[in-house]
């Protein structure tokens, strides 16, 4: 899986970004997101963030910025709470009621793409382990879809 942080494995037809379950901060406040990211979306010399664009499985497109943490003594990537925030509450990844994921990936069938889901750790045990779940959606959205993995932990 890469990174020991990621919770899902390749991504049928699709290059992973990265993926991660929902820390408290993650949810409430702003995405912590791997320092790797910057490999893929480069802040330029002298600024510290970046806008960048990600569609859900609804279609709905989300402007987030990837900024640099201007506090202690390394780059720390994180996506601003404004944005973020957003995507987070629309798609209910913020109760304490269950563990909740989040990956990004480029849709290799969609010239490339940037995608965003949210995901939901289901507990009910199939084959003897918990899996990540396809995507929260929002019940007023028309076009449900998930998101398929082929390694789950």
């Amino acid at each position: 899986m890469g990174h020991p942080k990621e919770i899902i494995g390749d991504i049928p037809n699709g290059t992973k970004i990265f993926s991660k379950k929902l820390a408290k901060t993650d949810r409430d406040f702003q995405l912590i997101v791997p320092e790797r990211v910057f490999e893929q979306f480069a802040i330029e010399n002298g600024s510290y963030e970046r806008d960048f664009t990600a569609f859900d499985a609804g279609g709905r497109k989300w402007e987030f910025i990837l900024a640099i943490r201007q506090t202690g003594s390394y780059d720390k990537p994180v996506l601003r709470p404004c944005k973020w925030h957003e995507f987070v509450v629309a798609h209910g990844l913020s109760g304490d009621d269950a563990e909740y994921g989040v990956v990004f990936y480029k849709d290799d069938n969609d010239n490339g793409k940037l995608q965003v889901r949210g995901l939901k750790k289901n507990h009910s045990p199939l084959f003897g382990k918990a899996i990540w779940e396809k995507e929260v959606i929002p019940e007023d959205w028309d076009r449900p879809t998930s998101i398929a993995v082929n390694r789950v932990r």
